[in-house]
C-alpha cells in the first residue's frame, strides 16, 4: 500500500536538470532543491496523488503498459509563469499536447487517485519559497532555458523528501 503522497512524473535529464536545479538553488528554495527535476503526470494537478488503498504491485504493471505504448517525448521549455494567487513559479512547455495525452491515459486507467481541485497543466516548478521580492519575481519571469530535451523515463516517487523512488520505467520499451 502507498503510505505517503505518491506521484508519477517524467524525469528531466541532464544538462537541463542541472540548469533548473541551479535556478532553485540561486533562489534559495531548499525544498525545491531537495526534489528531482521533473514534470508531474499525476499528483499535484489534474489527478491527485495515488489513492493509498492500492498496492504498488497493482499500480506499477498498469504504468508499465502505458509507458511501453508511449514514445519518448521531445520537449523544450517555454516562458516562466506563475500559478494565479500563489508564489509558485514554473517553466511552461512549448508543446503541452503530448503531456496532456499521457496524463489523460494515466487518469483514465484503473489506477485510483485522490481528488485534486486543479486542472492539469504540465510544468516544471522552479520556486515556491516565500516571501518573494519584486526583484526575485522579475528575475524569475525573465528566465529562459534554451534547448530541447527528451523525456523517456517515468518514475513514481513518494513524498516528503528525500522522495524515495518506488518505481521507474522507460517510455517506449516493452517489458
Amino acid at each position: 500500500m502507498f503510505e505517503t503522497n505518491t506521484y508519477a512524473v517524467l524525469d528531466v535529464e541532464e544538462p537541463i536538470a542541472s540548469a533548473v536545479m541551479a535556478i532553485r538553488i540561486r533562489h534559495r528554495d531548499e525544498f525545491r532543491a531537495s526534489l528531482p527535476v521533473e514534470i508531474t503526470l499525476a499528483g499535484s494537478n489534474g489527478v491527485g496523488e495515488f489513492d493509498p488503498g492500492q498496492a504498488g504491485e497493482d499500480v506499477f504493471p498498469i504504468l508499465d503498459a502505458i509507458a511501453a505504448e508511449t514514445k519518448p517525448i521531445h520537449a523544450s521549455f517555454g516562458p516562466v509563469d506563475r500559478f494565479p494567487g500563489t508564489e509558485i513559479f514554473f517553466l511552461t512547455l512549448q508543446d503541452e499536447q503530448p503531456f496532456h495525452e499521457l496524463h489523460r491515459r494515466i487518469a483514465s486507467s484503473p489506477i485510483r487517485f485522490k481528488p485534486c481541485p486543479f486542472p492539469y497543466r504540465p510544468h516544471c516548478t522552479l520556486r515556491d519559497r516565500v516571501p518573494i521580492s519584486d526583484e526575485e519575481v522579475a528575475d524569475l519571469l525573465a528566465l529562459e532555458i534554451q534547448g530541447s530535451f527528451v523525456l523517456d523515463t517515468l518514475s513514481v516517487y513518494a513524498m516528503p523528501p528525500p522522495m524515495p523512488l518506488l518505481h521507474r520505467v522507460r517510455l517506449g520499451v516493452s517489458a
